[in-house]
């Protein structure tokens, strides 16, 4: 072989191993772009769900909860059916963070149990005022049945009645300032900062507002793990104004025009859950429509 075609051939086996080395380092550089937009699209679409799922948290929350600002012994009638949105919204959530385990960050998941651990945490606050509210209409239906309104059996259930309807406002005072003043800033927060795994993964810086939020997450835990709502002398007087006022308000001075007016309130919402016992329940129409009519024929 002369000395010209022996160098041809290695200058055309030297081109073709470089050229075979660009198309892998091409192949290599694509297949990273690829999986760098993928990765992006994943998180992008993560964040989106996400962010989609706790807005609708948030504003079944909202109805719920506003009930409390614009009333006080609410009835199982006027908090079911926002109760049970809150749940919903609270369910689907938590498929969306069952996903989330699928795709996402360790801090994200971490991030995202946390949130949701709060806000069922005030579900269940929530779930128990209900379940309050339930057995005063209950109680409410057990004075109704008993016919001899002289007889010491319906002076006992009567106070019975009197007793749950304080414990439930006093409770409902509680709660309102417990979840709406304390716990959900808290999920506000966390919130953010979930917000915030989200946007490093994506690449987008955070914003001073989101931060801010970020940062206030341990005062305002410890606020809500140390807050201690102080019972009011006069309960129905302090539920009938408590979103307009602070949870440390005290009435001074003399007490007896508020307290009048308290004892009337307590009774009016007394009256209130007996109305709603009649009103939803079929049975117990008949009942007194019977009793009625076979005093009437007496």
């Amino acid at each position: 072989m002369n000395i010209d075609l022996k160098n041809s051939l290695v200058m055309a086996l030297v081109g073709a191993a470089i050229t075979s080395a660009g198309f892998l380092a091409k192949d290599h550089f694509d297949a990273e772009k690829k999986k760098e937009k993928f990765v992006f699209e994943l998180h992008k679409k993560l964040y989106d769900d996400g962010a989609a799922s706790i807005k609708n948290v948030n504003k079944a929350y909202s109805k719920l909860f506003g009930l409390y600002g614009e009333s006080y012994g609410l009835t199982p009638a006027e908090l079911s059916e926002k109760h049970e949105a809150f749940k919903n919204a609270l369910e689907k959530y938590s498929d969306y963070i069952d996903e989330l385990e699928r795709y996402g960050t360790t801090n994200q998941v971490a991030v995202a149990k946390n949130h949701i651990d709060w806000l069922w945490g005030i579900y269940a606050e929530l779930d128990l005022q209900l379940k309050k509210s339930r057995r005063v209409l209950n109680r409410a239906k057990e004075l109704l049945l008993i016919e001899d309104v002289d007889s010491d059996l319906f002076k006992f259930v009567s106070e019975a009645l009197d007793s749950e309807v304080e414990q439930l406002v006093r409770n409902e005072n509680r709660i309102y300032y417990t979840i709406g003043w304390f716990k959900k800033p808290v999920v506000n927060g966390i919130e953010q900062y979930l917000n915030y795994q989200f946007r490093d993964a994506l690449g987008i810086q955070a914003t001073n507002d989101m931060l801010n939020a970020i940062n206030t997450i341990p005062q305002l835990s410890d606020k809500s793990n140390n807050f201690k709502f102080k019972e009011k002398l006069l309960p129905f007087m302090f539920a009938e104004g408590r979103a307009f006022q602070a949870p440390t308000l005290e009435y001074e001075g003399d007490l007896s025009f508020f307290k009048d007016k308290n004892a009337v309130l307590a009774q009016n919402l007394k009256l209130k859950f007996i109305a709603a016992a009649i009103e939803n329940d079929q049975n117990l129409q008949d009942t007194l429509k019977e009793r009625k009519f076979s005093a009437e024929k007496n």
